[in-house]
């Protein structure tokens, strides 16, 4: 057992910010003081219950260098930057890795290595403290990876695309400390103070606390959903014989209505081309959960809505002549499909074939609807103590923040549906600025707090594509996602040091994660140089 040991960011490959004081923590279990070297310069530490705390005066940019420590024992922490840091907040869209934009990007992906690029992924061990108690998350103990290779795919889409771009337009290393979380609300990044003045009470957070608290509701959410497919699975529907009763559906759409359970949809072609190579069956937006199989063997499956369906296979497995494609979808909030605007097509070395229009469709099992609770990163305070107080001490250029998606339902109230509060206010008529649950409010206070963790740092902020769900069946983009939108906008007004970026229209408006990220990040990089000025 180490009895010298660094946290968690503090890791091979890191990058640490230029220009400011360095801070270093760890723990040493045995002696009083510890002495630190990095890039030359050393400096002593005491040992405080267990921990120190280490600070180097500001340095310039520094290739290539390491940090030693020399406790108990001694750790040497190998090809460590210092240039410029940025933390990336908010939900899935600032998250989305760059292997999800290889459609439209390969080559510009696969063009150029960037070594002095890194990335370290905060994955968040959720714990909420007792009040009056320390937070009791630690930081993932993970290495910084590169945007080099294959390793660029784990990389935020956002960020590597900004992040070149700074790196090419200065020549300073580039890190990133990707804190976003997919579906997690903007109360997740609050702190109680915070929370409790925009109307969400103690009670409500109170059954989140204590060490383990969350792990054990992430359980029972994930238990909801393992239990309710295991149940989905538990027949003896055989497809082979379901077939004869299968009957003709037109696709893409959403066909599946006032329904939850599983559903197949067949689509038999006939195939004349090359019978090898890599082949690739594009399957657009599927809604939920699928598995689909070609000629009866598994080309892909995905586990939910939103991936795009991309499944590579072995031509070997094509018939000349007649051919099927198998597609069991699980279908969980009574409404799914095949959603429209997205490509779907079979493509082979002799070329594209169209697969949609006139498909066949049976049911092996109806389930009464799926109703889950909400994830662990949509509930008040969650992320602020796992992904924003870990990391109070490190130094950072900027923020990029891109978030709103899960509020967009609520802009003028609260997430917490059993709110009193946030229902007196909208019964009254409430919004905008003049209300403490409003989604302006919550940014102003959600910024202010980091802020006094990371000094007076200028904030880069998406303003969410259009969208609309395409199981509301709407044609304009909904009243709620337009408010955020314009509080987005206007975010200069009522907050400082701050630039707004527009993410782009996705096409189809249906897509909630769009591949165009590329254009993105690159504004994103132009509005971070703007206010580093």
């Amino acid at each position: 057992m180490e009895s010298t040991k660094l946290s968690g960011i503090y890791s091979n490959g890191m990058v640490l910010q230029r220009n400011k004081d360095i801070v270093i923590e760890g723990f040493e279990s045995l002696k009083s003081e510890v002495t630190l070297t990095l890039a030359g310069q050393a400096v002593s530490a005491p040992v405080i219950d267990g921990r120190f705390k280490a600070v180097f005066p500001p340095m310039d940019v520094v290739f290539d260098t390491e940090l030693t420590v020399e406790g108990t024992d001694t750790i040497t922490v190998r090809d460590v930057c210092i240039g410029d840091v940025f933390l990336l907040a908010g939900q899935s869209n600032m998250e989305l890795p760059v292997g999800r934009t290889l459609e439209l990007n390969r080559e510009e992906v696969e063009a150029k290595d960037y070594p002095y690029v890194r990335q370290y992924t905060l994955t968040p061990d959720l714990d909420i403290p007792a009040v009056g108690e320390e937070s009791i998350n630690t930081l993932p103990e993970f290495d910084w990876i590169k945007a080099s290779g294959t390793s660029k795919n784990a990389f935020s889409a956002i960020g590597f695309y900004a992040a070149k771009t700074l790196f090419e337009e200065k020549n300073v290393p580039v890190g990133l400390i990707l804190t976003a979380q997919g579906g997690s609300t903007i109360e997740a990044w609050m702190c109680d103070e915070d929370l409790y003045a925009s109307g969400i009470s103690e009670d409500e957070i109170a059954p989140l606390r204590g060490k383990g608290a969350l792990k054990k509701y992430m359980e029972r959410w994930q238990n909801l959903s393992a239990v309710w497919r295991a149940e989905a699975d538990d027949n003896d529907f055989k497809i082979e014989e379901g077939i004869k009763d299968a009957r003709p559906v037109t696709l893409p759409g959403i066909v599946v209505k006032d329904f939850s359970g599983i559903v197949w949809f067949i689509r038999e072609f006939d195939y004349d081309g090359i019978c090898e190579g890599d082949c690739v069956l594009r399957l657009g937006d599927l809604i939920d959960a699928d598995i689909t199989y070609i000629n009866g063997i598994e080309v892909g499956r995905t586990e939910y809505q939103y991936p795009p369906r991309i499944y590579h296979f072995d031509g070997t497995i094509l018939n000349k002549g007649k051919n099927t494609i198998m597609t069991r979808l699980t279908v969980e909030q009574e409404f799914g499909g095949f959603v429209e605007g997205h490509p779907y097509y079979l493509r082979t070395p002799s070329g594209d074939t169209d697969i949609m229009g006139e498909w066949k469709t049976v049911v092996e099992k109806k389930m009464p609807k799926f109703n889950p609770i909400p994830m662990a990163q949509m509930l008040p305070a969650s992320l602020y103590y796992s992904s924003i107080l870990t990391i109070k001490n490190i130094a950072v250029s900027q923020i990029w923040w891109y978030q709103g998606e899960s509020n967009a339902g609520d802009p003028d109230g609260l997430t917490m549906a059993d709110s009193e509060l946030a229902k007196k206010v909208l019964e009254q008529g409430g919004t905008g600025s003049t209300n403490p649950c409003a989604y302006d409010q919550k940014m102003i206070r959600t910024f202010s707090k980091m802020r006094e963790f990371f000094g007076e740092v200028p904030v880069v902020l998406v303003k969410m594509a259009d969208y609309i769900n395409p199981l509301t069946f709407e044609s304009e983009v909904p009243e709620g996602w337009r408010k955020i939108q314009e509080l987005q906008e206007r975010a200069p007004e009522y907050i400082s040091n701050v630039k707004v970026v527009t993410a782009p229209a996705p096409e189809p408006v249906y897509e909630l994660h769009p591949q165009n990220k590329s254009g993105l990040g690159k504004d994103v990089a132009k509005a971070s140089v703007e206010l580093s000025k």
